[in-house]
């Protein structure tokens, strides 16, 4: 993939392969999109293991059915396509996507400098 440019407001087949992967296997966490001039620029993923609830995140089917995925997936792409610079988070609550958090931030030039 070095040297392949994307379209503004593009998540790639194996990206989106990659976060659905990831909504399926993360019991409790996060997965963040961050985007620099509307690109996908890197998907992090961050997971935590509650003791009180570790029998419930041990290896387990994924609790979405292809349908609910594609909807989430049209979902995630339609806000991602929203964002310029900053990030979306995906919050994800016993096995659930519970909810979408948009972080924007404006690029400011001519001022005191060139940018944030």
């Amino acid at each position: 993939m070095a040297g392949l440019r994307l379209a503004a407001g593009e998540i790639p087949p194996k990206a989106m392969k990659y976060i659905l992967h990831g909504l399926c296997t993360i019991g409790y966490g996060e997965m963040v999109l961050v985007a620099q001039d509307g690109v996908l620029m890197q998907v992090e993923w961050n997971e935590k293991r509650r003791l009180d609830c570790w029998h419930d995140t041990e290896d387990t089917d994924c609790l979405y059915s292809d349908r609910a995925l594609s909807e989430l997936s049209a979902r995630i792409r339609k806000e991602f396509r929203l964002l310029q610079y900053g990030k979306l988070v995906l919050v994800i609550r016993k096995g659930r996507l519970m909810q979408l958090e948009r972080t924007e931030k404006q690029r400011f030039t001519g001022l005191d400098g060139e940018g944030i």
